[in-house]
């Protein structure tokens, strides 16, 4: 193949992972990537949600999370559960807030009668395709 042909092909999957289709919109509760989170010291605490729905808000699948850099001082699970939808109110998918929708759930436990900050990284992969890396600061009392 040549070089001209490859790098054509390269640009054209390049563009084309960019595009979303627009009946579908990815949640991670509109979130940047860098977060900080308070938690009580070893209770079990939800610290995010990150879900997918159409236009009519039905599920377009759970978004895949994996833990890339797990708590010094805690326990993470990545579960797949439910969570109200939650949008700007200029989203297209505004009419969806409220909603119970299929969501994935993360939730961190301190070891007990730990007070103090702890952090957590998580990659995700959203149903799409689409790559984030989101970094939490827990600050545990």
């Amino acid at each position: 193949m040549s070089l001209n042909r490859f790098a054509l092909m390269a640009a054209c999957f390049a563009l084309a992972s960019c595009v979303q289709p627009q009946q579908a919109q990815q949640h991670a509760a509109n979130e940047p990537a860098q977060q900080v989170r308070g938690a009580s010291s070893g209770v079990r605490q939800q610290i995010a949600e990150f879900y997918y729905v159409n236009s009519d808000c039905t599920s377009g699948g759970y978004p895949l999370l994996k833990v890339a850099k797990p708590p010094q001082h805690g326990q993470i699970s990545v579960e797949q559960g439910t969570a109200y939808a939650d949008y700007t109110k200029d989203s297209t998918h505004a009419a969806c807030n409220g909603k119970k929708v299929p969501a994935t759930l993360i939730f961190y436990t301190s070891e007990p009668g730990f007070v103090g900050s702890d952090s957590a990284a998580f990659d995700r992969i959203g149903v799409l395709g689409a790559y984030g890396y989101h970094d939490y600061t827990i600050n545990v009392r």
